[in-house]
């Protein structure tokens, strides 16, 4: 499931941190390693499902930012103010401490393409026979071959 951090009213992609293995066959250099295909190594960097969501929407990031937001301008006249910052001085908005925690929680990128898939590894589907006949099969359902 896809992770966003917001700030400002604009959606980036937040950071994740997983253990993945090398599925690619090849020799890959992570954070200055080499990583051996079949080994696992730690991806720290922004959530794959959320770029791709990015990459299927054409977009770099989502949302709008409050500050050019019509509704919200209108809700800000409507209670009297004259500016935003009016407002948000009265509400204690802190620009430092929101830049902050948006440094430590999101992962900004720019990817025109997301990185090539791999070989998905074969997944034992509908079980497997452990009766002892040695005869393990791979799928889902339907006869048993007739020997």
């Amino acid at each position: 499931m896809p992770q966003f951090i917001s700030k400002d009213g604009v959606w980036h992609p937040a950071t994740e941190r997983v253990a993945l293995r090398n599925l690619s066959g090849k020799v890959r250099e992570v954070d200055g390693e080499k990583v051996q295909p079949g080994d696992e190594y730690i991806y720290k960097g922004p959530d794959r499902a959320a770029l791709f969501e990015l990459f299927q929407q054409k977009v770099e990031n989502f949302g709008q930012d409050f500050r050019t937001n019509p509704e919200f301008l209108q809700a800000i006249r409507n209670q009297g103010f004259t500016s935003v910052d009016e407002y948000l001085k009265l509400i204690g908005y802190n620009a430092e401490k929101v830049e902050a925690d948006f440094k430590k929680k999101a992962s900004i990128v720019h990817k025109d393409e997301l990185p090539k898939r791999v070989k998905s590894i074969e997944v034992l589907g509908g079980g497997q026979d452990t009766a002892g006949d040695a005869k393990t099969r791979y799928g889902g359902f339907g006869e048993p071959p007739k020997d």
